[in-house]
């Protein structure tokens, strides 16, 4: 149903907020040239979202017109291609680094491999850098893996988490704009360059590929149903999900934030509100209360999720912080204490006194941090080839860059267009809070670029929102054929 309110505003506010965020990113990450050419950046960027409001629509049609050279299939057929299309490219990917996959991985990826293989041996979780310095959540999952696939374990955790976050991508994708939708972001998101790239690391990311879309649908649907009690059931699930997802990256802690906010300001606060908030308040606390209480026990303070923290702050608001990772801030983090909890608390404190005596420089930080986070997509390439020949990275790094910039610019001319305001619906709103929150944490904290990869299947649902939208509007006498077939034929929107 088209909304007529106010609240049709809000999805093109947001959308048209990460366009220029990531398009302006793309520029300044990838050309650099210093201060001096942010106004060229700004021109360019508002002559593309120009171009985007009055051709975009035309360039969109042309581009959904190449279904022609897609196969016809059901959604199901569609789906099932892509989950095995997605795999073959990740076992080809991950066979070329057999025998050096662990020379490409950074130290993160080791220290969460060492961890897991303490928790399957039944060992302490504890490294060098303490109880609860690294987060729990891909040890975990790991540690379930170790048993079955002993040195696979790490490939098959990239095609488990691979095939879940297919899954989830198709169903919210159908449930925001029907089966194409859904099919065509599948589609996307098997073969995305740089997702597909991770197969042969360590990516505690992968997981919250899988997990946000996953939460995302899961509340949608908590308001879609009838039953209060169906409805308090999905919260429930998808509060367990964001959970998780902050026990395998903590800056994710505030994520079921959004799903507060958007019950609110689209349903107002009503019964439905109140069983849905509360149910998925109940699943965050159910998943982290656990570890919490392990924190506690370990510790003797509260601890809620990780004790690095102060860490990120400690780097960021330093004079000569860029808003990125820091080598030598690390080490004289780790110089404060022996004790991590102490380091920790040091940590912040020492953070507050700076942001107290350079307050512009860490607003202008957190400026900059935002294009550090969406203005590349190619990191995982750039791990995999840093030991291989620099002419073949290079190339793949500007594939990568070049599908994401195409995905963005599909999403610009969608949002940017004069008829985004009357397709959009509310529901639109809770993928477009999901995309933008790492903008929300990450520039406060450290920022970098696979701080987005919880995005990702967010961004390839809205692409294909744009290109099917788009065929809609030239076929607008089209019917919609019942059951699907055809999957990839003009017409309008499927029911979900």
């Amino acid at each position: 149903m088209r909304t007529t309110s106010r609240l049709a505003m809000f999805p093109q506010l947001l959308g048209g907020f990460f366009t220029v965020v990531v398009l302006f990113g793309f520029l300044w990450t990838n050309i650099g040239g210093g201060s001096g050419f942010i106004p060229a950046f700004a021109i360019v960027c508002a002559a593309t979202l120009a171009v985007a409001r009055q051709k975009g629509h035309a360039v969109l049609a042309a581009l959904f017109r190449v279904h022609n050279v897609l196969p016809a299939a059901s959604p199901e057929a569609w789906l099932s291609g892509t989950i095995v299309l997605g795999i073959i490219l990740r076992i080809f990917v991950a066979t070329l680094y057999s025998g050096t996959s662990l020379g490409n991985w950074n130290y993160d990826m080791l220290r969460y491999w060492d961890l897991a293989h303490k928790l399957a041996d039944g060992m302490d979780y504890d490294s060098p850098q303490g109880r609860a310095f690294w987060p729990p959540g891909l040890p975990l999952a790991l540690a379930l893996l170790l048993p079955v696939f002993g040195s696979l374990a790490a490939l098959a955790y990239n095609i488990i988490t691979f095939v879940g976050a297919e899954i989830a991508t198709f169903v919210l994708g159908r449930m925001l704009g029907g089966w194409r939708v859904g099919c065509l972001a599948a589609f996307f998101l098997a073969i995305w360059p740089n997702f597909v790239f991770a197969a042969p690391l360590l990516n505690k990311e992968c997981l919250l590929i899988a997990l946000w879309p996953t939460a995302a649908f899961l509340y949608l649907k908590a308001h879609e149903v009838l039953s209060d009690g169906k409805g308090g059931v999905y919260a429930l699930l998808a509060g367990a999900s964001l959970g998780y997802s902050a026990l395998a990256q903590p800056a994710a802690v505030l994520l079921p934030v959004c799903l507060s906010l958007y019950s609110t300001l689209t349903n107002g606060w009503r019964r439905r509100t109140f069983i849905c908030v509360f149910a998925a308040a109940c699943g965050v606390v159910a998943v982290l209360t656990p570890w919490t209480v392990r924190n506690y026990v370990v510790f003797h303070h509260f601890v809620p999720i990780g004790s690095n923290g102060g860490q990120n702050l400690f780097f960021v608001t330093r004079p000569t912080s860029d808003g990125r990772w820091d080598i030598v801030a690390a080490e004289e983090w780790f110089k404060l204490s022996a004790d991590e909890t102490v380091r920790n608390e040091l940590g912040y404190s020492i953070a507050i006194k700076s942001i107290r005596d350079h307050p512009l420089h860490f607003f202008s930080t957190m400026l900059k941090k935002p294009f550090y986070i969406y203005g590349n997509d190619m990191n995982n390439i750039h791990w995999n080839f840093g030991h291989k020949g620099r002419e073949v990275r290079i190339l793949l790094e500007w594939l990568s860059d070049g599908f994401y910039l195409g995905i963005i610019l599909m999403i610009a001319m969608e949002v940017m267009g004069k008829q985004y305001v009357r397709d959009a619906t509310p529901t639109e709103i809770l993928p477009w809070m999901f995309t933008l929150y790492p903008v929300l944490v990450n520039s406060v904290f450290e920022a970098a670029e696979r701080h987005h990869y919880g995005a990702v299947s967010f961004i390839a649902i809205f692409a294909a929102l744009a290109l099917v939208r788009a065929g809609q509007r030239e076929n607008a006498d089209s019917r919609e054929v019942s059951g699907g077939s055809g999957i990839m034929t003009p017409g309008l929107r499927a029911s979900c």
